[in-house]
Formats: C-alpha cells, structure tokens, sequence
C-alpha cells in the first residue's frame, strides 16, 4: 500500500511556491432537471452512465470506497480560497451522511492546484517511482486519462470485512525448500467467517487520494464546481470522459469536457449516484452500480439529496 505520508510530503514538494486565486464566485441556483413524465428514461440513462463511468477493479475485488472519516487538505492555492473548497466538500460529505476526520485530522486526501498538473504527475512518477509502486499498469494509465485537467488516484487495500487488514503467510509450497527459487510464497490469508455463500469477508478501503487540478484549466471555475468535482473524485473510482456524450445525462464531471455546458454544482445524477454508490454493500462489484443507480433517480434519492444540498 502507498504511504500516506508521502503522498503529502512528495506533493507539497512539487507544488508551486505561490498560491493561485482561482473565484469564489458560488451559484445559489442550479437549474433543476426535468422529471416529469420522464423519470423512468432519465433513471435509464443514468443506470447506464453509472456503469459507463465507474472503473473497475480487478475481477476478485469489491468496488473501493471510503470507510474512514475523510480528512482533506489543500495546497498550490491560497487559503482563503482552500477554506471555502473544503468547507463545501465537508457539507457535500454531511449530505451524503459520510463520517468526516475532526480538527487535527491526519489527511488522507490531498487536493492541489499545479501549473501543468499532468507533466507534473508525470515527473513525479519518475521521481518517486515508489508512491506507484502498489497501482497496476491500467491503474497508472487511468490517472492520465479523462480531461486532462484533473489526474486523480487512491490508494487502496483489500482488508478483511470487519475492516481488519489481511496478514500475509509465508507458504512453505512443497516442504523443505519452497518455491522454485528456494523462497516460500507469501500470500493473505483471512480468516473471517461469512455467513452464507453470497456473503463476502473482503471489503477494499479507498485509504488516500490525490487530485490535482490543472491551475490554468481549474481557472474561471467557481468554488462550487471545484469542490462538487472533487467530492465526486474523491468518493468513487470513475472517469469524466464518458459523461461528454450527445444524451448524458448532466454531471458534474462535465466541467472541463470539450464542448459540454458546465453545470453549477453536484447534479440530480451526481447525488444519486453516490448515494447509491455508498448504499452497496460492502463486497459489491461494478455491475451493481447499474441498478442501484436507476433505484436512486426513480425513487427521487437524487433530487431530494441535490435539494438538501442547495439549502445549506
């Protein structure tokens, strides 16, 4: 697993010595979305926009998700302005009923703004081949996918259902000498017990994250946007390319789309999706997304929680 502490300490390293001023213009209003007579089509659409987005992890493993109280931290912009992103991702967060790390909280997300965000990833990559070490080839591929303007990735483990972490077991494969190369293999073993055969005793923590915006492309953006985007990135594994095509249904991870109508904030999708997101079960995989999703838009989970939002 990646340290946390590097995460921080390697990038506040590459951040830019000054602070950006992005506005803090904060729109009171979003225009709502159009339900009536259309929320079965619009729940479809979304069902399949949520499998669309969604990364999938490896085959044997549950969806990531948060299970600790998120605890962010901003760098790369001055902090009067930080104050107010993360004051609003806070209040998303409340919303959603998620727990939050208290004053004097360890981070474990890290937000920052950087002149050339992806060449700055990149390099770091180099640098600091160790912070990568634990993600897979695809992984390392997803953090430069998208937009651009935002390189995105957690650091996850797969722990045992009551939240445990898994031991690793030397196995002795033969007896008397190990593996092929004289070494024993090492593996997780866990030991919990399920209760039935579609029970799980894995879960996998979405530990730490890191999103940097592009200090150029974030600019222009007001307050409210950044801090929706980046409690979607923060929450859940997903991408913002798959939500530009002709008929999606409107999200925030649209704003820095070609050719797309920025939104103001966390959308009736956006809301659901996360409410459903977090309402899985613990050993859920990527299909499930899909009906929890169309049962979050038609039962009006979505609106409700977008209506909540806009009154704080």
């Amino acid at each position: 697993m990646i340290s946390v502490k590097s995460f921080l300490i390697a990038f506040l390293l590459s951040a830019a010595p000054n602070s950006a001023k992005l506005q803090d213009e904060v729109s009171e209003d979003a225009s709502p979305i159009t339900v009536t007579g259309q929320r079965a089509e619009l729940a479809a659409i979304a069902a399949d926009q949520a499998l669309a987005i969604t990364q999938r992890p490896p085959t044997d493993v549950p969806l990531p998700r948060r299970y600790a109280p998120v605890c962010p931290k901003l760098f790369g912009i001055d902090p009067a302005y930080g104050a107010l992103i993360i004051d609003r991702i806070r209040a998303n967060l409340g919303t959603l009923a998620l727990p939050l790390g208290g004053r004097g909280c360890e981070p474990n997300v890290w937000i920052g703004f950087l002149r050339d965000s992806k060449g700055q990833v990149a390099q770091l990559r180099k640098q600091q081949p160790a912070m990568f070490t634990s993600l897979k080839t695809y992984e390392i591929e997803r953090i430069f996918a998208g937009s651009g303007a935002v390189q995105v990735w957690h650091a996850t483990e797969v722990r045992g259902a009551d939240g445990r972490p898994i031991p690793i077991v030397q196995l002795d494969v033969g007896g008397g000498g190990g593996t092929a190369n004289g070494r024993p293999i090492e593996t997780g073993y866990n030991a919990q017990y399920a209760s039935g055969r579609l029970a799980t005793t894995i879960r996998n923590d979405m530990n730490a994250t890191i999103v940097v915006f592009d200090r150029v492309r974030a600019n222009g953006r007001t307050v409210q946007q950044l801090a929706d985007y980046a409690t979607f990135r923060i929450l859940a594994p997903v991408q913002d390319e798959a939500v530009a095509e002709p008929g999606s249904a409107a999200s925030i991870l649209q704003l820095f789309a070609q050719g797309a109508d920025p939104v103001e904030g966390l959308t009736e999708f956006d809301w659901a999706y996360l409410s459903a997101y977090y309402k899985l079960d613990r050993g859920a995989r990527v299909n499930a997304v899909h009906d929890a999703t169309r049962r979050a838009m038609l039962d009006g989970t979505g609106q409700k929680l977008r209506e909540r939002a806009d009154t704080k």
